[in-house]
């Protein structure tokens, strides 16, 4: 009954790696941008209370996206050392600038500009603390830029040198302007989007639950619900335009593969009709998000989940697009794969895994409804210690 290969665990085991360490990292990148909206607005000759605060609750959120960032980024290295070594044979010139590229900006991204944006606003100028956010969400987008142009290079294998092998590149120009990895840009700001508005609208219906929304806190629940409405609109349109060249499969999905799309769709449908709820009660009472109806409050709770297990499949079947291929039509999985791994150890790892992911949600979780039920608590960085 379960007839699962060696390499379909590695597979499974890889890729789910992949999406996890994809949506927190796409949401950081929303995240970032939030927070130079809020800081933009901040500067305003007409500017009130309402935007830092705003910004100084978000910015704890997008300090624990960023950890657990970091944390899938250490996974997937791993993962690729060990499960797929031979692909780093084949594809090391083209891999390994990548490589250290992003693990570089991540290293500066993280150590100086981001650790500048959350514990030093006191001491900087207003405008300077602000460039650093700037700073902070430009370098996130370009480490995402990064990953996505070559995770759709392995689909659509441009601007290679003739019969080299390992596969080197022979105008890089071709490796970032190809059109098929600016389409996927696109799509996946789409999905960045959905996934941070689905996640304020979740918290925002939380802190409506247990208090009172204050005027910052309704501010973040309306912005949450327009940036979700108008990410799932963009997401829907990406899809159509796009659809075909995003999720063609090489090969005939299989049954599970086939019932992952149909969960997409119906969590996208159940994503719009909570898009479609709210819109219809504010525009007709014209009132406060946070006065809604306690049982449409509890709904809207857990829109924050649906919208983030929807772009974590979605972020699966990208991935397995090319079926047998790493590289579309030049190394297989099978060529890249480790066959030293026995199918009881990937199992157990995969296992251990997923455990350990759903420990990290839970405590992602755990520590944003703290934060939103106790508020912004003044964090304060503990100098001279080991």
């Amino acid at each position: 009954m379960w007839d699962i290969s060696t390499l379909q665990l590695a597979k499974l085991q890889f890729f789910s790696s992949l999406s996890f360490f994809a949506i927190f990292g796409l949401c950081t990148v929303g995240l970032g941008w939030l927070l130079v909206f809020c800081k933009i607005m901040t500067h305003r000759q007409t500017a009130d209370s309402r935007w830092m605060d705003m910004y100084r609750f978000w910015v704890r959120i997008f300090a624990l996206c960023v950890t657990v960032s970091l944390l899938g980024m250490v996974f997937l290295l791993v993962q690729s050392g060990a499960l797929w070594p031979g692909l780093f044979v084949r594809l090391g010139p083209v891999s390994g600038p990548l490589v250290v590229l992003v693990a570089a900006l991540t290293f500066v991204i993280k150590l100086f500009v981001v650790d500048i944006m959350l514990y030093r606003q006191g001491s900087l100028a207003p405008l300077l603390h602000s460039l650093f956010v700037l700073l902070a969400a430009l370098g996130m987008t370009a480490i995402a830029m990064l990953l996505i142009i070559f995770q759709s290079w392995l689909h659509f294998p441009v601007g290679l040198a003739p019969d080299t092998l390992p596969l080197t590149i022979a105008d890089w120009r071709h490796f970032a302007l190809h059109s098929q990895a600016w389409h996927r840009v696109l799509f996946m700001t789409s999905v960045s989007g959905l996934g941070v508005g689905s996640l304020m609208v979740s918290i925002s219906a939380s802190e409506a639950l247990a208090k009172p929304l204050n005027t910052s806190e309704q501010l973040g629940f309306r912005i949450g619900a327009g940036l979700a409405t108008v990410s799932l609109a963009a997401l829907v349109v990406g899809g159509g335009l796009f659809g075909d060249e995003l999720f063609r499969n090489a090969t005939s999905l299989p049954v599970a593969g086939v019932a992952v799309q149909k969960l997409v769709l119906g969590l996208l449908v159940l994503v719009g009709l909570l898009c479609l709820a709210q819109w219809a009660w504010y525009l007709k009472r014209r009132s406060d998000f946070g006065k809604m109806p306690r049982w449409l409050l509890h709904v809207l709770v857990w829109f924050g989940p649906a919208g983030w297990l929807a772009l974590w499949l979605i972020q699966g079947l990208l991935s397995l697009r090319d079926g047998q291929f790493f590289v579309h039509g030049l190394v297989t999985f099978a060529e890249a794969f480790s066959d030293q791994q026995s199918a009881v150890l990937i199992g157990a790892v995969t296992v251990f895994l997923w455990l350990l992911f759903c420990l990290i949600v839970a405590g992602f979780v755990f520590l944003a409804r703290r934060a939103a039920r106790f508020g912004v608590v003044p964090v304060r960085k503990i100098r001279r210690t080991a």
